[in-house]
């Protein structure tokens, strides 16, 4: 008894099992090799059936002795083709994951792009346009103030005045830090240095730049997401690191361009880097910027030690 409830058990999964074979063929848009699976499935199926024949009916193994053996050998054979056969499907699924990955990549490219013509944009427009404004509501400050001899009267002027020059001043730093002229003019290097020599200013921070990039021109999308990427590290330590001292080697050769920044902060652990995506927005956009250019990052930290990036872009992306 027993017996034949384990049996009817085993042909219940083996009939289950020969079905979901049966339901994936056409998830495998038939693919030759899960057919020949499939079929390997059934003839497992009936050889089971045959097998139990006798604890149900009242048959002789004998009596179809040659069809069992066929079965096995079927079987055998079926599920041997499968095997053999079942790579294209694996190399399907890798060319179909390669291809999404590329897709993805491809999106992000056009998005960060995007997000860079919009800044040239907004900076364009302020440069442009507000600027133009404020600098002829000085001028007309200034022939005021010639004009008009009223102590009172001056001192509103020379107040509206400065607030002018603030104004102004502000609209080029917003600009400058939207679409940097420089890093359009005069290229990456210019631009880093630009960028560092007015925090160096401040005189809050030590920073150590060298780089042997010079007047080399990259690809245009690869500058602007260089630049940004030392900004964003630069001002990631200022507000959090409490750091004294920075330290960033820029340099290129023939496989690409590779940057090393450290300071020695208070460092974080990088474990929690990618358990919580609250806290680490700039990070994040520093890797998905990388990566958009098929680049490397690695993050080397821990509490108290301070904070290693090493960035690898490669020239040859294919």
């Amino acid at each position: 008894m027993f017996l034949r409830l384990v049996l009817f058990i085993a042909i219940i999964f083996q009939i289950v099992a020969a079905f979901l074979s049966l339901r994936l063929m056409r998830k495998t848009k038939y693919n030759l090799s899960w057919i020949f699976i499939s079929l390997g499935f059934a003839s497992l199926l009936m050889r089971m059936i045959l097998e139990a024949l006798p604890f149900y009916f009242n048959v002789e193994p004998k009596d179809y002795r040659l069809l069992y053996m066929w079965l096995g050998v079927s079987s055998a054979i079926f599920f041997a083709i499968g095997l053999v056969l079942i790579r294209k499907i694996f190399i399907y699924m890798e060319k179909m994951e390669n291809e999404t990955r590329a897709n993805e990549k491809r999106l992000l490219a056009v998005m960060i792009q995007a997000e860079e013509n919009e800044r040239k944009r907004l900076a364009k427009d302020l440069h442009d346009g507000l600027g133009p404004l404020l600098s002829t509501v000085k001028m007309s400050l200034s022939a005021l103030k010639k004009s008009n001899n009223t102590e009172t009267n001056s001192e509103i002027i020379n107040n509206l005045e400065t607030v002018t020059i603030e104004a102004i001043r502000s609209i080029k730093d917003i600009s400058n830090n939207l679409s940097p002229h420089v890093l359009d003019n005069f290229g990456l290097d210019k631009a880093i240095r630009n960028f560092l020599q007015k925090i160096i200013n401040t005189g809050t921070i030590k920073i150590v730049y060298n780089s042997n990039i010079n007047n080399h021109r990259f690809d245009a999308n690869t500058e602007a997401i260089i630049y940004r990427v030392v900004c964003e590290l630069v001002n990631n330590t200022i507000k959090h690191a409490k750091a004294k001292k920075i330290i960033i080697n820029l340099n290129y050769d023939l496989f690409g361009i590779k940057l090393n920044y450290k300071d020695d902060g208070s460092g974080f652990e990088t474990n929690a880097l990618f358990k919580s995506q609250e806290k680490g927005t700039g990070l994040y956009n520093i890797i998905s910027r990388i990566h958009s250019l098929k680049g490397k990052v690695e993050f080397n930290s821990s509490s108290g030690k301070g904070t290693e990036v090493l960035i690898e872009i490669p020239f040859n992306n294919e």
